[in-house]
């Protein structure tokens, strides 16, 4: 039976892969990413389909592109993430920290936001809401 790749070594080859110089894309479809301290790190475009980030610590991570679609992101911190045109469709941010994080084109359909920490004009941005008029 074939070892499963440790998690860094997955970052390790999606580092080289971003830098265009060879390895592969993070695919951490379904992992148990619970309570991880991904601070800063660079997960542009990586496959995080159905991952379990709850109160896993994503400040500052750089998340564009990433597929976020179903991914638990329960408490975690994502304070200050880049999280442009991510597809974070029905993903479960309840209690998530989105302060002063990117989200230009983020895919947000059935996202559940409930809890977040969000500034007011970001999410009305993201739902592409209006402000009434005074």
């Amino acid at each position: 039976m074939a070892k499963r790749p440790t998690l860094e070594s997955i970052l390790e080859a999606h580092q080289t892969w971003v830098a265009g110089q060879g390895g592969s894309r993070a695919v951490l479809i379904g992992y148990d990413l619970r309570g991880a301290d991904l601070r800063a790190a660079d997960l542009r475009g990586a496959d995080l389909r159905r991952a379990d980030f709850a109160g896993a610590n994503l400040e500052g991570a750089n998340l564009r592109r990433a597929n976020l679609a179903e991914a638990s992101l329960v408490n975690a911190n994502l304070a200050s993430a880049l999280l442009g045109e991510a597809d974070m469709t029905e993903a479960d941010l309840r209690g998530a920290d989105l302060s002063g994080a990117e989200l230009a084109n983020v895919e947000i359909w059935r996202a559940n936001l409930k809890g977040a920490t969000i500034a007011p004009e970001e999410l009305h941005r993201l739902l592409n809401c209006h402000r009434p008029k005074k």
